[in-house]
């Protein structure tokens, strides 16, 4: 007993410190994590037809933040968080209609205010083509009278597109003209070879532009591993400007997403996610 009593206090002695706040921090979630925590909490309600159609609106709003950050704040949920904000922003739409809530018009956004993007060149080279080809296209149906195409929507592409290719500082292959035989025999409707599904073509259009953007931006590295811009040496600021690019381009492509879904384009999984 009593060598017992001798060998306690030494072993208690001995045993490893706790450090202060180390539980704690490892419980915090990360901001990708509370990012898309929040997200699909907000998009469950806003889904709910139990719920009352007012909580399900502010669920849908708050469900379209709350996605813009995921594919900001997660990389590898880029393209979920993009196509869940679009969709998000398209219930909030309709279940404000439902409310008689006056709803602002879709606009296209075009990097007015932006001077730069922490996306490798090759990614932005991409888009540029996307957006070329998407302005293009709405040329054509406008001078058609077909949709909903306007030469507004076809310059805001094209606005866009320059300034993809200014910020790539790459050379500039954009063909500005493109193959219009199948716009030409389908203006009104068409098939979506990346689903299969028959939607309108100007809805079209604009998710085939969207998912050329998705594709680029989801798989693309910063500007830190690009020799094309300046480094980041700092790895936090490059952390922060990495999510702040993110968030400006997820903005833009759910412009283009939303504005497919109001067109007619089908706003199930199967089809935005194919």
């Amino acid at each position: 007993m009593l060598c017992t009593a001798i060998l306690m206090p030494a072993l208690t002695a001995c045993s490893i410190p706790r450090i202060a706040g180390r539980a704690e921090a490892e419980q915090r979630q990360s901001p990708c994590e509370k990012a898309y925590f929040d997200a699909t909490a907000d998009n469950k309600i806003a889904h709910d037809q139990h719920q009352h159609i007012i909580r399900r609106y502010f669920s849908a709003q708050q469900a379209v933040s709350a996605w813009t950050n995921t594919a900001a704040q997660c990389p590898a949920r880029f393209a979920e968080g993009t196509l869940r904000s679009a969709q998000a922003r398209h219930m909030a739409r309709a279940l404000g209609d439902q409310l008689s809530v006056a709803v602002a018009p879709i606009t296209l956004s075009r990097f007015d205010d932006v001077e730069s993007l922490d996306v490798d060149s090759k990614s932005l080279a991409t888009a540029a083509q996307a957006e070329d080809r998407a302005g293009f296209a709405m040329e054509v149906l406008a001078a058609r009278n077909s949709g909903h195409a306007t030469l507004d929507i076809s310059d805001r592409h094209k606005t866009t597109s320059q300034r993809f290719a200014s910020f790539s500082g790459t050379i500039d292959d954009r063909r500005k003209t493109y193959e219009a035989t199948a716009l030409l025999a389908h203006p009104d409707t068409m098939l979506d070879s990346a689903t299969g599904l028959t939607a309108p073509t100007d809805a079209t259009i604009e998710m085939n532009c969207a998912r050329s953007e998705i594709t680029a931006i989801a798989g693309s590295s910063n500007a830190a591993n690009d020799h094309s811009q300046s480094r980041v040496t700092n790895a936090k600021q490059s952390t922060d400007s990495r999510a702040q690019s993110l968030g400006v381009l997820t903005g833009l492509i759910a412009d283009r997403v939303e504005l497919a879904l109001d067109w007619g384009y089908p706003s199930f999984d199967e089809a935005l996610f194919a």
